[in-house]
């Protein structure tokens, strides 16, 4: 009676010995394998997530980092020649996520690398040089202060550039990228289908030209409305020769004319700031000049001279606005702010340079407010 339950233990035994076998030596034997898979499959989830979700990748990449411009849904950067020059810092990137990021993109757009020798490693599914790693640069502004940030204009504020890449010909702008999302996805902008990168449009693929380092993606910050605090001082009328106490702002301003000799630069305030650039092309030979020197009454702070020409006029160049001065309260993460507003009115000299008409009003804006960063999605939904 008892052998029956025997019989089917052993024959149980026989019949999961190489099942329990088997599993031991996938356990044992594979796992490191789809672990290893796991783990990859997880890098490339987070190279892409940290492409879509933090950096612009242009259509059309270029070796310049745009560094404090105006940032179009439509056309990308945007430069404005009235701006200053914004210093900035370039940084080598030591994080792994973020140089494949960089590098996947620099493939998916078309550029190749132009190092020499070196060990080759993996980078995206393609093989680079340990000296094409260390060329990934982070460009960033000295001061975030500096960027002009106007309300509900998303503003560049750090690139990331591949020193070691070019853009390829027009057959090589179709590589294809073995770490890519599925087909039609979009990666900080940049839409790749079919297992080929889309570097942009037809034109912009046969127009591909060959440079020394590569841009690959932007990051973008704008203001955040719900932080932006506005006390505008003025419009107040700015007489010649007289000073206009704007105590609350800690400034005082005065308005006077300035005779130039052709050419001689040394009679002209160090600090001079022509109102337009027109006005700066053609300073040699402005002969008279309309000056607004304003001074703050804290001595840490710099003074700025506008100037405006008084002769020979120039139409558009009666009005003045900009940053007087700029600043990042380390205690409130706010950026602090004063802007300038001129406008001449009526302003005319006679045959001796001597003041025949003048009407001038000035305001001083404090600004004060945080920023925030803007995701590839959050414009794409636009």
């Amino acid at each position: 009676m008892n052998r029956r339950p025997l019989l089917s233990r052993s024959i149980r035994s026989i019949l999961l010995g190489p099942a329990l076998l088997l599993a031991f030596l996938i356990a044992s034997g594979c796992a490191p394998e789809q672990k290893a898979l796991g783990l990859q499959r997880d890098s490339m989830d987070e190279v892409f997530r940290q492409g879509k979700e933090e950096y612009f990748v242009p259509v059309k990449p270029v070796d310049r980092h745009y560094i404090g411009s105006a940032w179009s849904r439509q056309f990308g950067p945007l430069e404005d020649p009235a701006t200053a020059d914004i210093r900035v810092k370039t940084e080598r990137s030591l994080d792994k996520v973020q140089q494949d990021m960089a590098y996947s993109h620099g493939i998916a757009l078309g550029g190749e690398s132009i190092t020499g020798g070196g060990a080759a490693v993996e980078v995206g599914g393609g093989t680079l040089k340990k000296t094409d790693l260390a060329g990934v640069e982070i460009i960033s502004p000295v001061s975030l202060a500096d960027i002009p940030f106007e309300p509900n204009v998303p503003y560049v504020t750090e690139a990331i550039r591949l020193a070691n890449f070019r853009l390829k010909g027009e057959r090589s702008r179709k590589a294809t990228v073995a770490l890519q999302p599925e087909v039609g996805k979009s990666i900080g902008g940049s839409t790749l289908a079919g297992g080929l990168a889309a570097g942009g449009g037809g034109g912009d693929a046969r127009a591909a030209t060959e440079g020394e380092g590569l841009v690959v993606a932007y990051k973008l910050h704008r203001i955040d409305p719900a932080t932006l605090d506005q006390r505008k001082f003025g419009p107040q009328p700015m007489p010649l020769e007289k000073t206009v106490d704007f105590s609350e702002a800690g400034l005082f301003v005065k308005a006077r004319l300035k005779r130039i000799e052709p050419g001689a630069k040394r009679s002209l305030p160090w600090s001079l700031l022509w109102a337009c650039p027109r006005a700066e092309a053609k300073s040699r030979d402005i002969a008279a000049a309309w000056l607004v020197e304003i001074r703050p009454s804290d001595p840490r702070k710099k003074s700025l001279t506008i100037g405006f020409p008084a002769y020979p006029v120039i139409e558009e160049c009666h009005t003045y606005s900009g940053l007087f001065s700029s600043r990042i309260d380390p205690a409130t993460d706010r950026l602090l702010r004063q802007r300038i507003d001129i406008l001449l009115l009526d302003a005319e000299v006679d045959d001796t340079f001597r003041p025949s008409r003048w009407e001038a009003r000035i305001s001083i804006i404090d600004e004060s407010f945080k920023i925030r960063q803007v995701s590839p999605t959050e414009l794409e939904g636009k």
